[in-house]
């Protein structure tokens, strides 16, 4: 074999052998690389489901803020603190109160404390309730709305014992804030609000102009009795500091007004009379006119006088009494503002024909 040959041929087999070993060297550092891909492919798809189990958990905890929010601004109008209902308010905040006295559009955290310092005059106490539960809705990363039906039970300042429901619809946009208490600002306010009577949403309940009579009717039920067991400390519990006493016919007759006269009044009535019994013919009439109640009974009174050195046996007597009570809501309770009453005495069998007249023994 000549000289040439052998040495192309040891050329070649040693390219062949060099190729070999980089081709071996290159597959296994892919290889490598391949396994170190996948590796890496399977962290990130680790770290991407972290991320995304973050992202879900930072979006439950921003829902969470911002119903807080939504519940802490409901609760501060119901304590009526309208600093307090403020501080959830961004500066240049918009309320849209749609419906009841106060309707209108307020921009501007001035101009909405303003019309809540109205609100919380208008009404001395405030309860309130979800119907349902608020609805919270996220428009975006920093950005969230609250909708519910809220329910605010309210007592008028002029007529507390006038109990009504303000039936809200409200829609709330908060914007999420490192400044705010609760973490959110409410950017944006629609309070549809629509008064009802309790009938409309507590069934069976017997509405408040029921409950108005029944408390004045017993008063005046217990102003008669006062009267027939013949206690002055508990007839005077029963009228305001400058009532006025009308009374027309008999030994008492005249006008009494202020508590003094008319405790002065009742003391002689007592003075007369040792023994009182009483009913009314039929039952009183009332009406109600916002915080002034009336009410009118026919009654009759059969009296025991005390006998006198002049009468020392004296006989039972009838009063016919048409009393007219007129009440006025103060401060919680319904006192007695003004008292007419008309007397006529006569005897018992003007009532009773045939009844033997007692004699005092």
């Amino acid at each position: 074999m000549k000289t040439s040959t052998v040495a192309l041929t040891v050329i070649a087999v040693i390219f062949i052998i060099t190729t070999a070993a980089y081709a071996s060297m290159y597959y296994s550092a892919v290889a490598s690389y391949s396994s170190k891909i996948n590796s890496l492919n399977s962290q990130l798809a680790t770290d991407s489901s972290k991320i995304t189990s973050l992202s879900s958990e930072l979006s439950g905890y921003m829902q969470q803020g911002a119903l807080a929010t939504a519940m802490s601004h409901w609760n501060n109008i119901a304590i009526e603190n309208t600093s307090l209902i403020l501080q959830n308010y961004a500066p240049n905040a918009q309320l849209k109160w749609v419906g009841g006295p106060l309707s209108g559009t307020y921009t501007g955290t001035s101009m909405i404390n303003s019309v809540w310092t109205k609100f919380t005059n208008l009404y001395e106490t405030v309860y309130w309730y979800t119907i349902v539960p608020p609805t919270v809705t996220q428009v975006n990363s920093t950005y969230y709305t609250v909708t519910a039906p809220v329910q605010f039970f309210v007592a008028p300042a002029s007529n507390p014992e006038n109990i009504f429901v303000l039936n809200v619809t409200e829609t709330l946009g908060m914007s999420a804030s490192s400044s705010a208490p609760t973490g959110f600002l409410i950017t944006q306010e629609v309070w549809s609000v629509k008064p009802l009577p309790l009938t409309d949403v507590i069934a069976g309940y017997p509405g408040q102009n029921t409950l108005i009579a029944d408390e004045v009717l017993a008063n005046a039920y217990a102003h008669w009795n006062n009267i027939a067991i013949e206690n002055t400390s508990l007839i005077m519990q029963e009228y305001a500091p400058s009532a006025e006493l009308v009374w027309i016919g008999g030994p008492l007759h005249g006008n009494y007004t202020g508590t003094s006269a008319i405790n002065a009044t009742w003391t002689k009535f007592v003075n007369l009379y040792e023994y009182v019994v009483w009913y009314a013919e039929q039952p009183p009439s009332l009406t109600v006119s916002g915080t002034t109640a009336t009410v009118s009974g026919q009654l009759q009174f059969i009296v025991f006088p005390f006998p006198t050195a002049s009468n020392p046996t004296p006989h039972a007597l009838l009063l016919n009494v048409n009393d007219t009570l007129t009440y006025q809501f103060s401060n919680g309770s319904w006192m007695l503002v003004h008292e007419t009453w008309q007397v006529s005495p006569a005897p018992i069998s003007s009532a009773a024909p045939g009844y033997s007249t007692p004699v005092y023994s």
